[in-house]
């Protein structure tokens, strides 16, 4: 209705601005409006945009520290791709080392012709005494 009234020949210039307060009404009510958004936005919403996020990241340390993180992370599919290989890398870092190992108690084969020789030297000792 108020539309109606606006719209109408009376109100058309703005020398009857006295006998259409219904322009005038629209223009308060829609200051009102953004007055009451920008009270929502700045006095109540400030509060809840500074705490919110460090709520949830405090109930989020919480539920992650028992390896939860791991399990969050491994929700994201690309994620769980690249966690799975830096597992299977440091797997075998350490088979590696462990090679390494072995072969450095001559255990293994290719342990060089000295190595051989060294140890014939020592079966030729055990035999003889």
């Amino acid at each position: 209705m108020r539309i109606l009234a606006a719209k109408s020949r009376k109100c058309k210039t703005l020398d009857n601005k006295y006998y259409c307060p219904e322009v005038f009404l629209d223009a308060v009510a829609t200051k009102l409006s953004q007055t009451a958004v920008l009270f929502l936005n700045v006095e109540m919403l400030n509060d809840f945009y500074s705490r919110f996020p460090r709520e949830v990241e405090a109930k989020l340390h919480e539920n992650m520290a028992a390896g939860g993180l791991d399990r969050f992370a491994r929700e994201d599919p690309k994620v769980r791709r690249h966690l799975d290989l830096i597992h299977r890398k440091e797997l075998l870092e350490l088979v590696l080392v462990k090679i390494d190992e072995l072969h450095r108690l001559g255990g293994g084969p290719g342990g060089g012709k000295a190595g051989a020789a060294g140890g014939e030297v020592k079966r030729r000792r055990r035999y003889l005494f």
